[in-house]
């Protein structure tokens, strides 16, 4: 009685692959992908653009410096404050920053608003929904140049920025 198992190994393994392509699909629907929202725009606009966007940071960078003011974020209202100085130090008045504060994981709870400029910062107040990490996205343009930050910040702890 010398019995063959390659049948039921073969039928075991069609249906551990159904099984896993089952588990894929529910998976990938379950859990969609977000869309990068890090320049603020569509990512088929990115891609078009994205020699332009990265030249017009360049000059941004010889002309200009950001600084972020704020350490951690103070839940439920958030005060952000940030600078924008010439190379020479001199506070930029007339900037337009649009601020975008988003959560790593997901954009449900996405903030948009403008920041307004008082005695040399730009500021932004908001109410923000959820403790936990937070991403601050800035898009600033002073004239015909634009630029795009990206700060990582929480309301429990102080988050190192990379240089």
């Amino acid at each position: 009685m010398n019995k063959n198992y390659w049948p039921h190994f073969i039928i075991a393994l069609v249906v551990f692959a159904i099984g896993m392509g089952i588990w894929t699909v529910k998976t990938a629907i379950d859990n969609p992908v977000e869309l990068d929202d890090t320049y603020m725009m569509a990512y088929q606009d990115v891609d078009k653009n994205i020699y332009q966007i990265e030249q017009m940071k360049r000059e941004f960078k010889q002309k200009y410096e950001v600084r972020l003011l704020t350490q951690k974020l103070h839940f439920p209202d958030a005060h952000i404050a940030f600078e924008i100085l010439t190379k020479d130090g001199k506070p930029v008045s007339n900037a337009q920053v649009e601020v975008l504060l988003t959560r790593p994981d997901t954009n449900k709870e996405d903030i948009k608003t403008f920041a307004k400029y008082h005695e040399g910062r730009y500021r932004v107040d908001v109410h923000l929904p959820l403790e936990g990490r937070w991403n601050l996205l800035l898009k600033i343009k002073i004239g015909n140049l634009v630029d795009y930050e990206k700060y990582k910040l929480s309301t429990r702890r102080i988050l190192r920025q990379k240089a």
